[in-house]
């Protein structure tokens, strides 16, 4: 049996290298389906050609060294050395190479092969895998354009703009379009445009009655909403970004708060802070700065004391990805905190989406949601995907 490239030596270097950023991170194939446990792209391409290489005698050193020197210098980019390796895997597979991965998760392992022309199969047990399989592996690869034509209006216009791009781009192109203009039209009211945007995603909290000075304040272990990050040069060069937090301004004349947005790191603490000698965060009134511990906290919210509240909104932002402002109000609609009440009015006309399932959750959180441990982090609601895209 010929001993495979694999079994003797692997390019453990390289691999490490470029799994830290680039190509070789698989964050592009991550951002098309998120998966839990995601390889590096780079370990994927070296396990492919490194299990189908052969290792040459221990006489030829010459030889082994032209191979992985081959193989180093395939982990330099996506196709890098791909010429190369089709014609030495052709010299030892004339009748071409194939590949089997019997836990291919989402298929990188396929992927890797299919870049370098080699007939693969991924199999796995998960039904979720096998779909993230066919989405990055399998369809990207396929011929489309015998598909008939898509059955919606304004295929026919949009397939005469784009005739030049290929059949999958174009008709993935037509159906994000297509499906945003429609939730736009459905959803628009409730995610007004402010600037010319409309928001990405809210940041809201759970707010809580001070039991000592009676006023309302929301629970927020974070203050930071993006982090700093140095300038960077090349091809992907950007400014240097100094991030952005926000502070929470209480007004004690009127017993109500509002958040303002800053660059930089927080310039003040979060109202939950750990103390020591107790359990869990413990919640400090904005207001008059009285603790409440964390069985305090569970007692509250049991009873059904609490309510939620928008802290910040994000916007898609061309340099940031996301750029974070404080809420807008217009007192006669069309503001961020406007519509929130709005959103509530339209639920409670709206009709059941199925037996059971009302349109606002009724149901109370069972006791043992309380077990997680923590009240630590940036503990706010997960902020609402709007129109903009986001998740």
């Amino acid at each position: 049996m010929t001993t495979r490239m694999i079994e003797r030596w692997f390019p453990c270097a390289e691999v490490s290298h470029y799994s830290a950023s680039g190509w070789g991170t698989g964050f592009a194939e991550k951002s098309l389906f998120t998966w839990f446990a995601s390889r590096p792209l780079a370990q994927a391409k070296a396990a492919v050609i490194c299990s189908l290489l052969p290792w040459p005698d221990d006489k030829d050193k010459s030889e082994q060294e032209r191979l992985k020197k081959m193989v180093r210098d395939a982990m330099a980019d996506y196709d890098a050395e791909n010429g190369a390796l089709r014609k030495e895997l052709a010299k030892h597979y004339p009748d071409g190479a194939k590949m089997c991965d019997p836990f291919s998760g989402r298929a990188m392992i396929p992927l890797e092969a299919a870049r370098l022309g080699i007939q693969s199969w991924g199999i796995d047990y998960s039904p979720v895998a096998t779909l993230a399989g066919k989405l990055l592996a399998e369809y990207p690869l396929r011929d489309w354009d015998h598909e008939p034509d898509l059955p919606f209006d304004g295929y026919q216009e949009h397939k005469t703009e784009h005739f030049a791009e290929p059949r999958l781009l174009r008709d993935v192109r037509f159906v994000l379009e297509f499906v945003g203009e429609r939730y736009i039209a459905e959803m628009g009211e409730f995610y007004p445009v402010v600037n010319g945007k409309r928001p990405w995603g809210y940041v809201w909290a759970v707010t809580l009655p001070c039991t000592n000075c009676g006023n309302r304040f929301p629970l927020t272990g974070s203050l930071a909403l993006r982090n700093p990050r140095p300038a960077t040069t090349g091809r992907r060069a950007r400014p240097a970004d100094r991030g952005q937090s926000y502070r929470i301004v209480p007004d004690r004349a009127s017993g109500t708060f509002h958040t303002e947005v800053h660059d930089g790191p927080p310039s003040s603490q979060p109202t939950l802070v750990k103390v020591p000698g107790r359990r869990g965060k413990t919640a400090k009134c904005c207001f008059c700065g009285h603790p409440h511990p964390l069985d305090t906290l569970k007692r509250m919210m049991r009873d059904g004391l609490k309510e939620d509240a928008m802290l910040v909104v994000a916007d898609t932002d061309e340099t940031a990805g996301k750029r974070y402002r404080a809420p807008t109000t217009r007192g006669g609609g069309g503001g961020d905190l406007d519509v929130f009440f709005e959103v509530r009015s339209a639920l409670e006309l709206e009709s059941p989406f199925g037996p059971g399932v009302p349109p606002l959750p009724n149901g109370r959180l069972a006791p043992a949601w309380w077990g997680w441990t923590g009240w630590g982090g940036r503990e706010t609601a997960p902020a609402a995907n709007g129109p903009g895209g986001g998740g």
